[in-house]
């Protein structure tokens, strides 16, 4: 892959914790192959997804996709965000997380809710500032909490080593639910080697995962929305695009789901979007408007139409999440000579898990990007 981890301060978990004796029937055991995984844990509003890739044969970078999970979280549509739902969040996390067998090295990246995370461009100076900013911000929501900022820069090393004049992409999240679910993980049987905003995992993981050589990843789904830019030597601006109107959610119905018809008034808008974010990164990277593809993401990719849709809006061409491997968990492999489309569609939900699962194989004791 061409891209390179950014210069961020994205934090790096305590992996000195052993794993824990199995306890005999409290939960399945996902993981049924002893040895070496990487896993992504991929914490959505609404969805947890877990991703397992295993490596085969001599060379680092060939995986396997070995598994996957996912369990929903108590969330409604619209959730009255108390301290009393978010205690409710993180045990149903502990009590559903599948658990780790004895004697297996599973090293684990994690992302929280895009949702509960702050994006925000400044200035390298300003970065002192906003922690404070958003510290103060964090704990006067439900989470009560101090902030943890990552940051890398808008342009990337192929300009030169960024100073504090330069711009900054801040992804701020709270500290302490941050290190409340790592503990949920280590505690589980896992090794938690970092904590890593959806952009950059999505970003970094893209080409490798998928093959496709992409301008941005676009992350579609009923909660959240992001764009992330994708630039020569790592991943660039990222910020969160506005969430689908409630107007167009009450339509989905059990019998009858969202489709792209309805959808599109909120993909003009992400069209909308995604030009403006196209121009503002080209002029900071001093660059053209790239003619690459935008990669599409999340469970709105994977309804047919919506990237014929994005791909006339924007006028640029649209590829969809797609797992490249060849080996896929046997949930997915035995649809897949029966209805190619519907698993090449499937796979773009776990497309954050997996980005996560490859950004575990390329951690080490010091975190991510260090």
């Amino acid at each position: 892959m061409t891209s390179a981890p950014p210069q961020s301060s994205i934090p790096s978990a305590d992996v000195n914790h052993a794993a824990p004796v199995t306890t005999p029937g409290r939960r399945s055991r996902w993981f049924s192959q002893t040895g070496k995984a990487y896993v992504g844990i991929d914490v959505g509003e609404h969805v947890v997804r877990v991703a397992t890739l295993r490596p085969i044969g001599r060379n680092p970078d060939d995986f396997k996709w070995a598994g996957r999970h996912q369990f929903d979280l108590p969330t409604e549509r619209n959730q009255d965000m108390t301290p009393e739902w978010l205690d409710g969040v993180l045990e149903t996390i502990d009590r559903r997380l599948p658990r780790c067998i004895d004697g297996d090295t599973n090293l684990t990246a994690i992302a929280l809710p895009i949702a509960w995370t702050h994006y925000q461009t400044v200035i390298g100076t300003e970065i002192p500032q906003m922690r404070q900013r958003c510290s103060e911000m964090f704990a006067r929501s439900v989470f009560q909490s101090p902030a943890h900022l990552s940051h890398w820069p808008v342009v990337g090393a192929h300009h030169g080593k960024p100073g504090g004049e330069d711009q900054y992409v801040i992804a701020a999240t709270a500290e302490q639910t941050a290190c409340q679910i790592t503990d949920i993980v280590s505690d589980n049987g896992y090794i938690v080697q970092s904590i890593l905003p959806h952009g950059v995992a999505l970003v970094h993981a893209a080409e490798s995962l998928t093959g496709i050589d992409a301008q941005c990843v676009l992350w579609l789904s009923q909660a959240s929305a992001l764009i992330a830019v994708r630039h020569q030597t790592g991943v660039g601006l990222t910020r969160t695009l506005p969430s689908v109107p409630d107007q167009i959610l009450r339509l989905d119905q059990a019998d009858r789901p969202l489709d792209a018809h309805a959808l599109r008034p909120y993909l003009s808008e992400v069209a909308r979007e995604f030009r403006a974010t196209a121009r503002y990164a080209a002029r900071a990277d001093m660059a053209a408007g790239s003619k690459k593809p935008i990669l599409i993401a999340g469970p709105l990719a994977e309804i047919p139409g919506v990237d014929e849709i994005i791909a006339t809006l924007t006028e640029t061409p649209v590829a969809i999440w797609s797992y490249q491997g060849t080996s896929r968990p046997a949930t997915l492999a035995k649809h897949r000579h029966r209805d190619p489309e519907l698993v090449r569609r499937l796979d773009s939900s776990y497309a954050g898990a997996l980005s996560l699962a490859l950004a575990a194989s390329r951690g080490s004791r010091r975190g991510y990007g260090r």
